[in-house]
């Protein structure tokens, strides 16, 4: 039987990874999101949104069920990139 708080931090470190991940592609894809509005790409803009926010939502509902230091780590990793990423694409202005 494994360990409690091994347990615990392996759903951390798992929630970790995949809610960077999650969010690295979210955040980089936003740069593409906001080109296709601003060209007039309407359609396939909507379209990425829907995906990118899909993407998102299966992520955490996947963490969800590794329990609460899964899904709290996944937010923690989804915030990091985005910390990491809005340097490089520009910022809030």
């Amino acid at each position: 039987m494994m360990d409690l708080t091994l347990h615990i931090a392996i759903a951390a470190a798992t929630g970790l990874i995949a809610g960077f991940v999650a969010g690295l592609s979210h955040f980089a894809s936003l740069a593409w999101n906001v080109r296709l509005f601003v060209d007039g790409s309407t359609g396939k803009a909507v379209a990425l949104q829907l995906a990118r926010l899909a993407l998102t939502v299966v992520v955490m509902t996947l963490l969800v069920q590794l329990g609460p230091f899964a899904l709290l780590a996944g937010a923690a990793g989804f915030v990091a990139a985005r910390a990491g990423l809005a340097p490089r694409l520009g910022g809030l202005r």
